[in-house]
């Protein structure tokens, strides 16, 4: 039995700047950083000529053209996969909650098909090919952020030049001190879950055209940037949590729904309270809220949450990206 194990991850700047008409236009610039959360897929080989495909749905097929995965399905016809295998996926946290999941399962899936199939893949090259599975074959409207880090690990800084190719710098080697400073960010639970690709297709994608988008990813841009000098720095590295608030102000200015607006309040409660800084994580419409809150307010913001109903998680960072093991 073969299983890889891939990291969900948050962003810390430029979110947006990964969509393809974007960076196409003006290059992408963008902060992420993989968490010890994580997405999980078991391939084994079985006696029988059929695919047994298990996530939340149960799937058997005995032909890729009848497996309704559509990831899966993409995966396994681009490694020319037999049937007679069964794959299983489960993960730390539910899909549908604004941390990479689709990603994270694109780069496990592959990872652990590249080593049934006996192929030497680069984590790089892993993280391209799943990116194109989701862009250009399954023509998901997402953007090349998720697989990468996912597939990296680490704080990373990223560049996109405009005909795609993607450049990273380990933030964490150059300031080390990030990875104890990220033990004071924790990701608050919106109790709200939904489609990232339906979302995005409504918000940016919608309107790639309207200056006004442009405009506001610019802006985001702006904050990629932004924040990869922050967090180089050994001095102003703490200056982050007031980023990520910046970043979430473009964000809310380009998605202004009734949900966020009401996230919106409860991030201004936060940052009362003594957080330093607070954003929704993802494309938006749900998903968790990642905030930067000190030691000594933190009492303060877990009676916040439960006046709210509402439920937080602390995590570390993901230093490997992809890890696979053999049973």
């Amino acid at each position: 039995m073969i299983i890889t194990r891939s990291p969900l991850r948050i962003t810390l700047g430029g979110g947006g700047t990964d969509f393809p008409f974007f960076f196409q236009k003006f290059n992408g610039n963008f902060v992420s950083a993989a968490i010890d959360k994580h997405v999980y897929v078991s391939i084994n080989e079985i006696n029988e000529k059929s695919y047994v495909v298990r996530y939340s749905n149960y799937e058997k097929a005995s032909t890729l053209k009848e497996i309704k995965h559509p990831i899966v399905k993409s995966v396994l016809r681009k490694f020319n996969i037999k049937p007679g295998i069964e794959i299983t996926s489960f993960a730390d946290i539910k899909s549908g909650t604004g941390l990479g999941s689709s990603g994270a399962f694109t780069v496990a899936l592959i990872k652990a098909v590249t080593i049934y199939k006996n192929l030497n893949y680069s984590n790089q090259k892993i993280a391209q090919l799943a990116s194109d599975i989701e862009i250009k074959i399954l023509n998901e409207p997402v953007g090349i952020q998720d697989p990468f880090i996912s597939s990296l690990g680490s704080i990373r800084y990223f560049t996109i030049n405009k005909k795609g190719y993607v450049k990273s710098n380990d933030l964490l080697k150059i300031n080390p001190v990030l990875e104890n400073y990220l033990e004071e960010f924790y990701l608050i639970n919106s109790n709200q879950v939904r489609n990232a690709s339906e979302e995005l297709s409504k918000t940016i994608l919608s309107k790639k055209k309207d200056k006004k988008i442009l405009d506001n990813l610019l802006e985001a841009k702006t904050n990629g940037i932004s924040s990869n000098k922050i967090l180089s720095s050994r001095e102003n590295y703490k200056e982050i949590s007031r980023e990520l608030t910046k970043h979430w102000k473009i964000k809310l200015e380009r998605s202004p729904s009734l949900f966020h607006k009401e996230i919106d309040q409860h991030i201004n409660s936060l940052l009362e309270l003594g957080c330093s800084g607070a954003k929704l994580i993802g494309a938006g419409g749900g998903g968790f809220i990642l905030t930067h809150c000190p030691n000594s307010k933190l009492k303060d913001m877990k009676s916040y949450l439960n006046i709210n109903k509402m439920s937080f998680d602390d995590f570390k960072i993901d230093k490997s990206g992809i890890v696979s093991f053999e049973l």
